[in-house]
């Protein structure tokens, strides 16, 4: 088992020699291995350990009964210890939401906070292949698209990681039965009137005995299958919308109708979902319908004014050559007619650093690194790699100015942001909220488009220099 972790840690890069990693252990077999483990990678790593565990109140004494074995357990291994208690059933009647999302929410939101507080850089939780199996059943028969289908992530954000979703509960038991390590029990884990019990309890060993006895590793395998086309279908989504010169949380969208029109059905969809969600607070309730609502709204073929009034507030608006997306105001329209032109602004970049860039409501995040995976290079065409040695400093992040030029890998040659932008459709009034990262020489990263070809990574690079939009 340990070399399956190993394997999963290294393919995805989840940790790093020196790192402080926040250990989410409920006193459960999947945390305790948890736990484990990361103290054998720790001798081995130099890795720092903090514990979190949250209290969720939802089963009394034996609630409290399981924070009192971890504080003991991190006191034996002399680590550092974080807890909290929550009322989640208390939370569950004011919001009426499911005791499930509940305790998922408070206790990713206290996992951030611990992670903060102790300055953690990776957030790990014991989530393993069962659970992927488990996740995929669940949203299938909720009726999920491929991004409820594509399960759990090894690595979330670039912080949050489980090392065990590569084994099976059964692997965990051995393993800790080996190790001599004794564990709690969640004797909420048979109660069928939760959906996840029942299909880990009834329905997968139904499956198993009948259909399959590998049925696990079966569906795990198909869940990272979709994964893998889910990431590559967003990263198309999120080039087409920057390419639009469109941020997701902006305000207001104008989507040009003939561009989005000529892609595919599954893309247009996908656009469409990527953008209503952005327009909400938490990315929730947005579903399948109003997703082919405004699909059918896009198909009409006559040049008047229509309009769609979506949940939350959300209203389309779809004219001859454009389609707008937006909040609605008071007047039962958007709140601006147009965008206008970003103030300008120029920062110093040192390294590591965080820049705020108040005009454009973002932030700019640089550090070195050892060197990116390749799933990692390709994940987000808001972060960008380069090679540390080509570039010369000093570093500046400003918008843009008339005469800018830029090396642009594939092209053989420099060329003018101007025109860059012009072939790209981006609008003039767009292109002024648009950082760039400048050295001594010329335009080294076009955010969220292009790096210069002169500070690519290749086989030679030494040092990484990562940047990205947050």
């Amino acid at each position: 088992m340990l070399k399956v972790v190993r394997k999963t840690i290294a393919d995805n890069c989840l940790l790093r020699s020196g790192e402080h990693v926040l250990a989410a252990v409920s006193g459960g077999p999947d945390s305790v291995a948890l736990l484990r483990i990361l103290e054998i990678l720790a001798g081995e790593s130099s890795l720092k350990i903090t514990v979190a565990h949250l209290n969720h109140c939802l089963r009394g004494e034996d609630a409290d009964r399981d924070e009192d074995f971890v504080r003991i357990l991190c006191r034996q291994r002399n680590m550092a210890f974080i807890a909290k208690r929550v009322d989640v059933r208390e939370r569950q009647e004011k919001t009426g939401k499911s005791i499930e999302e509940i305790g998922r929410d408070e206790r990713y939101r206290f996992l951030y906070e611990a992670a903060r507080e102790c300055g953690a850089e990776k957030i790990a939780t014991g989530h393993h292949r069962d659970d992927q199996v488990e996740t995929f059943f669940i949203n299938l028969l909720r009726g999920a698209g491929l991004e409820g289908l594509r399960g759990i992530s090894p690595i979330r954000e670039g912080r949050l990681i489980r090392p065990l979703l590569h084994v099976d509960r059964s692997e965990i038991l051995e393993f800790l039965k080996g190790e001599g390590l004794s564990y709690r029990t969640d004797s909420s884990n048979a109660d069928p009137v939760f959906l996840r019990n029942s299909i880990r309890n009834w329905l997968l060993p139904e499956l198993k005995k009948r259909y399959n006895p590998r049925l696990m590793e079966g569906i795990a395998r198909t869940a990272e299958i979709i994964r893998i086309e889910d990431d590559y279908m967003l990263n198309v989504v999120r080039q087409l919308v920057i390419s639009w010169g469109i941020r997701a949380d902006d305000g207001e969208i104008s989507i040009p109708l003939t561009d989005f029109l000529q892609q595919h059905q599954a893309v247009q969809a996908r656009i469409v979902k990527f953008l209503l969600e952005g327009m909400t607070a938490s990315q929730n309730g947005i579903g399948y319908s109003h997703i082919g609502a405004v699909l059918d709204l896009c198909s009409k073929k006559d040049i008047r004014c229509r309009t769609l009034d979506l949940p939350l507030g959300i209203v389309v608006e779809k004219t001859a050559d454009i389609l707008k997306i937006g909040k609605m105001s008071g007047q039962r329209s958007f709140h601006s007619a147009s965008r206008v032109e970003t103030d300008s602004f120029e920062e110093e970049v040192n390294i590591p650093s965080t820049i705020n860039l108040p005009g454009i409501k973002r932030n700019v995040r640089v550090e070195m690194i050892e060197g990116p995976a390749a799933s990692e290079v390709k994940s987000h065409p808001e972060t960008a790699f380069m090679d540390y040695d080509c570039i010369q400093p000093p570093l500046f992040i400003r918008n843009w100015h008339h005469g800018d030029r830029i090396d642009l890998l594939g092209l053989g040659g420099r060329k003018k942001l101007k025109k860059y932008f012009i072939d790209r459709k981006i609008p003039s009034a767009l292109r002024g909220g648009i950082p760039l990262l400048v050295d001594a020489q010329s335009v080294i990263w076009i955010a969220g488009e292009r790096i210069s070809q002169r500070v690519r990574i290749t086989e030679k690079t030494k040092k990484v220099l990562k940047i990205e939009l947050v």
